[in-house]
């Protein structure tokens, strides 16, 4: 999904983590960057006229589309969780920040055991090894649904429906790879509905990636979502649902996953934590006559 370059060293000027908790567990969203797209690139077949004016309507800039890496980390008391690891080196240089934030909240990065994957693309994957190939989690089991892990790993990876280019296409498969190959030998693969750990259920959401999980956490009686890429954007995913997105391997199941767990969300009251959508990505959806809204939670500052 995203391009390699060289990445510098970029001052933390802004909150990078934030603390809450989902029933008895402590819980962080760690940010790992962000990353620039253009809009049009992101949603090829749009009116680049209707994109520019939903982005306006917003207060959003028309021509540039944020796109915010967000990590859950969880104590559960029995595990010490990750989900996902960001871009890592595979990234653009606003990205790779997990492993340096983790450590400026006191969570070494050898002390997580448990690391679970939404799904393989590079800025979900790409923190799996340092610039060294070394893990950056050295100590961490890896959790994958097998058909997420037989796509990536299958000696030719095809793509035939999705909107990328054939180039784009190759940087991404080049750029996952290498990171899967570096877990395999600490990987669990499991189907979805399985509990891949005490309190965390695996759902399909395929369409994004052929085998995509999103993650049910439940401590007592709390719970907390977090979706993987079903959707990005607000205004663009939820005003727009219906809208192909290009880095879909599959853009019509993605539009129907889209517009089946957007209904749920809102209908069941459900709180996400949404990997894209604006630091800390956490929050509700929101049902109107003929779209969504994203609701975020109210920012709470709690004594440690």
């Amino acid at each position: 999904m995203l391009q390699a370059q060289n990445r510098s060293s970029i001052p933390i000027t802004n909150a990078a983590i934030y603390h809450f908790k989902i029933g008895k567990w402590n819980a962080m969203s760690v940010s790992d960057g962000n990353l620039s797209f253009p809009p049009t690139f992101f949603l090829p077949n749009a009116d680049p006229k209707e994109i520019e004016a939903s982005l306006r309507e917003d207060f959003l800039a028309p021509k540039e589309l944020s796109i915010y890496v967000n990590v859950l980390y969880l104590n559960t008391g029995r595990n010490k969780v990750l989900i996902d690891m960001g871009a890592g080196k595979t990234g653009q240089g606003t990205v790779g920040q997990l492993v340096a934030n983790l450590e400026a909240s006191g969570v070494k990065a050898k002390d997580i055991d448990t690391v679970i994957i939404t799904h393989a693309h590079p800025d979900h994957v790409g923190g799996i090894t340092t610039t060294t190939g070394k893990l950056n989690f050295p100590n961490a089991r890896y959790y994958l649904a097998k058909k997420e892990w037989d796509f990536w790993t299958a000696p030719t990876v095809k793509m035939p429906n999705s909107l990328l280019d054939e180039e784009y296409k190759r940087q991404t498969i080049d750029a996952v790879k290498p990171q899967l190959k570096a877990m395999a030998n600490r990987v669990t693969l499991f189907q979805p509905g399985n509990e891949v750990v005490p309190g965390i259920e695996a759902v399909d959401v395929s369409g994004h990636t052929p085998g995509q999980s999103a993650y049910l956490i439940t401590s007592g009686k709390e719970q907390l979502t977090v979706t993987g890429d079903v959707f990005y954007s607000d205004p663009l995913n939820l005003e727009h649902p219906d809208w192909e997105v290009r880095f879909d391997v599959d853009p019509a199941l993605g539009v129907a996953t889209r517009q089946r767990v957007l209904k749920k969300f809102s209908r069941d009251r459900q709180l996400l934590l949404v990997p894209h959508m604006p630091f800390p990505g956490i929050g509700h959806v929101r049902a109107r006559s003929d779209h969504y809204e994203w609701e975020p939670i109210q920012w709470e500052f709690k004594p440690s």
